[in-house]
């Protein structure tokens, strides 16, 4: 009886989606209607049937089956998940079978869409690797439930988890109505910066120099190495500066924070110290940056390349070791072991005079991992499946393989070490693919991290140690509550933000900056309506819970 109340309000959410339609808010479905949000309210405070066990294994006393559609990379090739020895023991401990939906990477959107619109749904569906409209589809369209009260009733593994740490890392799921419609995502690394800056120390110690304390004593050691041959092999072929225009962590993006300017990964916008959105472009030291390297391009100072080369081409020059300075995510297993991390070491920036430097902060937030649509009528027994993927072995086993093959506890210290060695083979499990959530805190007691992810860490601890990391993350900008109309109208003007940004920083490297060139810039985003771009962030960032 109560699996048939269940399946009624769940009809009649999906009645009143189709009602709002695309267009509409939630508010707007018809009067009576039970929506998503209330069907999901009321499941999870209604008594399960009596095929569910609350505690314990099986979750069920009588097999059920649940259907999960979910994406996985195209560069995966993996057997059906049914045959896989893991994914069977899982069936076997809980007693539920899955009907598994595999769908390539670049097929996930054009499906996905198309299964919405065809009102067949499947249960739950698991997408660590491929997108899903939240705001479309959970908040306006009410086709995925909010899991809030869910989570915290069915799944106690999950929120001992978020609980263990120093903030909630799925703060950043919730959408824009303060709802969260997915269960969380997230391989911890215990960083909090992205990339980094890096001087060659041997070629410091063949000239005798001392590592540079300012932005004048780093330029006269870049003309040091362009002019002293500090690989010693008697030929002008050093390149004192390497980077590229705007390509990945070696971009002239990543140099704007030793001009007090922090770098987002994705905008030309930062949050201060006020907790105000501001536009990089148009600071101050974003000027010296460019007039900076203005400087270093025409005493041949910076790579001739700058301008065209993209990162494929800095990773091969820096593969060949021959470069003094340049930004990057970090030295190990970056593709030049034997080339410039072997002579390189981490530099601690210093800016123009009366300018902190002011690198990127990020937070490890969770993203989208799992949803619940509104065809589920086990909505119980689908939590608690959620939650037993994540059990330590059972998610370590789906994310790297079996134990003894995919990975082993250690013998000293009892923490999982991963052995997979060949990445690329069929795989037997689900890799990255799968529900994985490991918060720093958690990660940090059951893993033991490679020597490259430990090196990453340390240099984020040391940059954060010393003061260059901004004050409030622009992950908060990724967590910003906007509304689908809003994200459609920010990607818009952020592509043509970019576009102008790019093609005016060419100019600027190129021939340098007059206060002619930089009052045509600046005033050039007045017509493309920055301002109310910033607005539009700026309230949604007040919505959150900035720390």
């Amino acid at each position: 009886m109560k699996k048939k109340m269940l399946a009624l309000l769940l009809a009649s959410s999906m009645i009143a989606a189709g009602l709002t339609g695309c267009g509409s808010g939630a508010s707007d479905a018809s009067a009576g209607a039970v929506t998503g949000s209330e069907a999901a309210s009321q499941a999870a405070s209604a008594a399960p049937d009596d095929n569910f066990n609350a505690e314990g294994y099986p979750i069920v006393k009588e097999p059920i089956t649940l259907k999960v559609m979910f994406a996985i990379r195209d560069v995966d090739s993996m057997i059906d998940p049914d045959e896989m020895a893991v994914v069977q023991a899982l069936e076997e401990k809980t007693g539920i079978h899955i009907e598994w939906e595999m769908i390539k990477g670049a097929d996930w959107n054009t499906k996905l869409n198309l299964m919405f619109s065809s009102g067949e749904y499947p249960d739950i569906i698991l997408s660590p690797n491929g997108e899903v409209d939240v705001e479309e589809y959970g908040v306006t369209q009410q086709l995925l439930l909010p899991v809030d009260e869910l989570t915290e009733k069915y799944m106690p593994i999950y929120t001992e988890r978020i609980a263990a740490e120093d903030s909630d890392p799925t703060t950043s799921l919730k959408a824009s109505d303060g709802k969260k419609y997915a269960v969380g995502y997230l391989v911890g690394q215990d960083i909090s910066s992205q990339a980094h800056f890096f001087i060659n120390q041997t070629w410091l110690d063949n000239l005798g120099l001392a590592m540079p304390e300012s932005l004048d004593g780093l330029t006269e050691t870049l003309r040091a190495f362009k002019t002293q041959d500090p690989n010693g092999n008697g030929e002008a072929d050093e390149v004192p500066l390497e980077m590229s225009l705007n390509e990945g962590y070696y971009g002239v993006r990543y140099l704007l924070p030793m001009f007090g300017v922090p770098a987002s990964a994705t905008r030309w916008i930062y949050i201060d110290d006020d907790k105000k959105v501001q536009f990089a472009p148009t600071q101050e030291g974003f000027r010296q940056c460019m007039e900076w390297l203005h400087q270093m391009y025409e005493e041949q100072l910076v790579d001739a390349e700058i301008l065209s080369q993209d990162a494929s081409t800095v990773e091969s020059k820096l593969a060949e070791g021959n470069v003094g300075f340049f930004t990057a995510w970090r030295l190990q297993a970056m593709g030049w072991d034997e080339g410039v991390a072997k002579d390189c070491t981490l530099y601690m920036p210093a800016g123009p005079e009366g300018v902190t430097p002011k690198a990127e902060r990020m937070l490890e937030v969770a993203r989208n991992g799992a949803f619940i649509t509104t065809a589920n009528q086990h909505i119980p027994e689908s939590m608690r499946w959620l939650d037993a993927l994540l059990e330590t072995e059972t998610m370590y086993s789906l994310y790297y393989g079996a134990e003894g093959t995919g990975w082993e506890y250690n013998a000293e210290n009892g923490k999982i070490d991963s052995i997979v060695t060949d990445t690329s083979q069929t795989k037997d499990w689900l890799d990255c693919n799968t529900l994985f959530f490991a918060p720093g805190n958690y990660i940090s007691e059951t893993f033991n991290m490679s020597p490259q992810r430990l090196e990453k860490t340390d240099y984020c601890n040391r940059y954060d140690e010393a003061g260059l990391l901004q004050k409030y993350a622009d992950t908060y900008l990724d967590m910003a509550p906007l509304t689908s109309d809003q994200h459609a109208e920010c990607a818009l003007k952020e592509t043509d933000i970019d576009n102008a940004v790019k093609e005016n920083m060419a100019t600027f490297i190129s021939n340098g900056v007059t206060d002619d060139s930089w009052n045509s810039f600046v005033q050039m985003f007045e017509g493309m309506d920055v301002n109310g771009y910033l607005q539009m962030y700026q309230d949604a960032v007040e919505q959150l819970d900035m720390e």
